[in-house]
């Protein structure tokens, strides 16, 4: 036999498929190729030519196949994966399966999954991170508890090769892989013997009664035992998924364990769960739910919504992360898959509660158990007869079938209350407030302010902050409450913002002061990109981070990929400067200006080239002037523009703002305000001062940062969680513009009138106190300040029509400054007065 003929016979039968295939090809389009060499070759007949280019073409193509292993491995998924079921019948027995299943492609399936299992590096960055954030050994006894880690479903092994990328498997004591289908173990076992690892063993078990030998052999108490344990696209494919959740459970170190799990699901059905552990986002179309599960269902891989519901009721939450898979690159084609890191929910969140209930005034975390989800959906053992109750699990801990198998039931079932938030969960810095996903937060599907528009150098010496003031401020993007903590180091800042996408820029900040080098600092909010942000998202900042601050910015990580600032509403008002700038031709005076060294030299320069830009009718009719432009870009609502509107037109109030702004500080060392504005970006000479190094180290002090509390609320909701005279000073910045008039006629609500959010009115009685909702709020600065203390605003109008409301209320009103005569009132200038309502008795 030819060397040939026994590659042919050995290759396998969807090579051969491909070849026969193939043929039929060549052997079609014979005809033309024929008619051009039959005159070449005239003592060759039609059909002998014929065979000779056939066998050509066959024989050629054939060597590459063979040669080729690009196309021999996704040919031998492709068939085991969607032909060879059709061929054998399948196993009754889930070990029989697997084995049949892989056993063709055992030495392939690392290859042929990398773009399939997308998700598997980031939930093993996100547990090695939070490993290493852990606060301090787990003690048993006075000693140390081993490190243990069991990978669940780990077929090849590859997780654990994986995990050494980034925290070295020598971490641990123990490393176990637990899985069912030999194929796929002596694959593990070869990479394990090839890397020298004596520490990592591979056990062939069920996983739902997996057991140990430390615990067989009595060395180790299985209860609490294990540092970590991983799913990684398993969870789906185990049948009895409860008993093996309860297992976890109960082997799981209830105060340092971690579970991590990244696979496939589907989901419809969303309630106050998804609400308080952030993954209102898992919603999936009823196509895509349907398609994907009918398609997985074909390989035994079952994505019905209960083993998630499952597994986020079992255990705490600290990490939720939904994706979709486009491995086709289609955007018709997208797999959704979930990032869980977990925990025992038998940790102690003690503290956690107290700092939210306590500190922060947080009514959503009053209560018996904080921010709840729904107890368990299960009050009855669906195995057993109906009307019978569950059983607690007994105290005993048992190696074999769990201990509701052996009264009969096929699963085990623990009902054990209703779980705490992500927030309360969090390893380290617990800087944000709990919150529900509310339906309006789907309005703000990203940030307005990347940047603040309020000199918060200006409030610390004109308003006096000092290290005992108790602040409330509105988040925006973070700027001005880092500069309070930075320069007067307040007792507690309360920072406050109905978008969650601020919550989240102002979190990543402290976050990043708190892990990240200065360098890596700077790049992100200095120059506005990181070309490695995504990586150190997940291995670096994320356990400082909530879970839905992660899960925001995993998804808009590539805000950081050009530049931060060029993004969210506030970035539009940038990109159309620029663009005004480039079709005006203007770019190099705009440079020129932002290195003057004079302010002189910065007048001459805007008086000749960018004055006329910006004071054009084009741009002031059409974009300044234009309500929605205002709104989307600026973050100006229609109110705000009537109130300086009612001080004259649109273009007085730009030239007001504009003009003297050249004439009060250079730009390249005094006013990053507008030098971030031109440039997109900031300079080290030109930057906050939190952005500085003496101020980037100030604000790690551990007393420094931990000042703040972030909140996701109304102002009037947050003010009313506090204690009566709690605050020192409440900052508003221009929130108050935005309100609807009140009639200077209207008397001021009654301090004890029903709250707004506690009525069933009618829709009259709902109008009254919506357009008393200013009102409400400030009754409750006057409750919550101590006697002295200000509340504090900046206003688009020179008086603004509030000021009498705040003296219905019995303060004492005085303007810090209002912009009169052409004259600048601070580096941004961008409103027309500042005021202050001091409370007196």
């Amino acid at each position: 036999m030819s060397s040939k003929s026994a590659k042919w016979l050995s290759a396998s039968l969807p090579v051969q498929l491909v070849l026969l295939a193939s043929a039929t090809t060549i052997l079609a389009g014979l005809g033309p190729i024929k008619t051009i060499l039959h005159p070449l070759l005239p003592t060759w007949s039609p059909s002998h030519l014929s065979t000779l280019l056939l066998s050509l073409s066959l024989t050629l193509f054939a060597l590459f196949l063979l040669s080729s292993s690009i196309l021999r491995t996704p040919l031998r998924f492709v068939w085991n994966c969607f032909f060879k079921p059709f061929f054998h019948s399948t196993p009754s027995e889930q070990r029989d399966r697997l084995d049949t299943f892989y056993s063709g492609q055992a030495d392939v399936y690392d290859s042929t999954r990398a773009h399939l299992l997308k998700g598997r590096e980031t939930m093993l960055q996100l547990l090695a991170a939070h490993l290493k954030a852990q606060p301090g050994p787990s003690l048993v006894g006075g000693m140390a508890r081993p490190k243990i880690w069991v990978d669940i479903g780990g077929g090849t092994g590859w997780n654990i090769e994986k995990m050494d990328e980034y925290l070295p498997i020598s971490y641990f004591d123990k490393v176990y892989l637990i899985d069912l289908c030999e194929p796929l173990l002596d694959v593990a076992r070869a990479r394990f013997a090839a890397k020298g690892w004596k520490n990592v063993h591979v056990l062939c078990q069920d996983a739902s009664r997996f057991v140990l030998p430390e615990w067989e052999s009595g060395e180790l108490d299985p209860r609490g035992s294990l540092t970590a344990i991983t799913l990684s696209y398993s969870l789906s494919m185990i049948p009895p998924f409860y008993q093996l959740l309860d297992r976890c459970d109960q082997v799981l170190d209830p105060q340092r364990g971690l579970l991590g799990v990244v696979d496939f699901y589907t989901s419809r059905d969303l309630g106050v769960k998804e609400r308080a552990i952030g993954t209102a986002s898992k919603r999936v179309s009823w196509l895509s739910k349907w398609f994907w599960e009918c398609w997985f269902e074909l390989d035994n891989v079952h994505l019905h919504g209960s083993r998630r519901d499952y597994l986020e009721y079992k255990m705490g939450t600290i990490k939720l992360y939904n994706g979709r898979n486009n491995f086709l690159s289609s955007y018709f084609v997208q797999i959704p898959y979930y990032i869980f890191l977990g925990c025992s929910r038998d940790r102690d969140a003690s503290a956690a509660a107290k700092a939210f209930e306590v500190d922060a005034g947080n009514k959503l975390g009053k209560g018996q158990g904080g921010l709840l989800t729904p107890s368990s959906p299960f009050t009855t053992s669906p195995w057993a007869d109906a009307g019978a109750r569950m059983a607690a699990v007994p105290e005993e801990f048992s190696l074999g079938p769990s201990a509701a198998e052996e009264k009969g039931w096929t699963q085990s079932i623990r009902d054990v209350g209703a779980p705490l938030s992500p927030f309360h969960y969090q390893l380290r810095k617990g800087w944000r407030v709990p919150y529900l996903e509310e339906k309006i937060h789907e309005q703000f599907r990203t940030h307005i302010y990347g940047w603040t528009w309020e000199d918060p150098d200006v409030d610390v010496k004109k308003l006096g902050i000092n290290k005992n003031d108790h602040v409330l401020a509105i988040t925006s993007a973070g700027d001005n409450v880092l500069h309070y903590a930075l320069a007067a180091q307040c007792e507690r800042i309360h920072a406050v913002d109905m978008n969650p996408c601020q919550g989240h820029i102002l979190e990543l900040k402290l976050a990043a002061i708190q892990t990240l080098e200065y360098n890596d600092f700077w790049m992100m909010f200095g120059e506005g990109r990181h070309p490695d942000f995504e990586r150190l998202l997940t291995t670096k900042l994320s356990p400082f981070l909530s879970s839905h601050a992660y899960a925001y910015w995993k998804t808009h990580a590539n805000q950081f990929s050009r530049n931060f600032y060029y993004r969210g509403y506030s970035g539009w008002a940038l990109r159309l400067a620029h663009a005004a700038f480039f079709v005006a031709g203007v770019r190099g005076d705009v440079k020129r200006m932002c290195q003057a060294s004079s302010v002189a030299e910065q007048q001459r320069i805007w008086e000749k080239k960018l004055r006329p830009i910006f004071l054009n009718k084009i741009m002031v009719k059409g974009f300044l002037g234009n309500s929605f432009f205002n709104w989307h870009a600026l973050g100006v609502p229609k109110n705000q523009m009537n109130c300086f509107l009612n001080d004259g037109t649109v273009e007085d109030f730009i030239t007001a703002t504009l003009d003297p702004l050249p004439s009060m500080a250079r730009l390249k060392d005094d006013n990053y305000f507008f030098f971030l504005c031109l440039n997109g970006r900031y300079s080290r000479a030109s930057c906050p001062a939190y952005l500085k190094p003496e101020g980037f180290r100030v604000l790690q002090n551990a007393k420094v940062n931990g000042a703040f509390k972030l909140h996701t609320d109304t102002i009037l909701n947050v003010l009313r969680g506090l204690p009566d005279e709690s605050l020192t000073k409440v900052i508003v910045m221009d929130s108050m513009d935005w309100f609807d008039p009140i009639p200077a006629s209207q008397p001021l609500p009654s301090p004890t009138s029903t709250p707004l959010d506690a009525l069933s009115p009618t829709p009259e009685e709902s109008l009254v106190h919506l357009q008393s909702e200013l009102d409400y709020e400030i009754l409750e600065i006057r409750r919550v300040l101590r006697v002295g203390g200000h509340a504090v605003w900046r206003s688009a109008a020179k008086r603004p029509w509030y000021i009498q409301r705040y003296q219905l209320a019995g303060f004492k009103v005085e303007p810090i400054d209002i912009r009169e005569n052409g004259a600048g009132i601070c580096k941004v200038n961008m409103y027309a007065s500042f005021w202050r309502a001091e409370k007196l008795v």
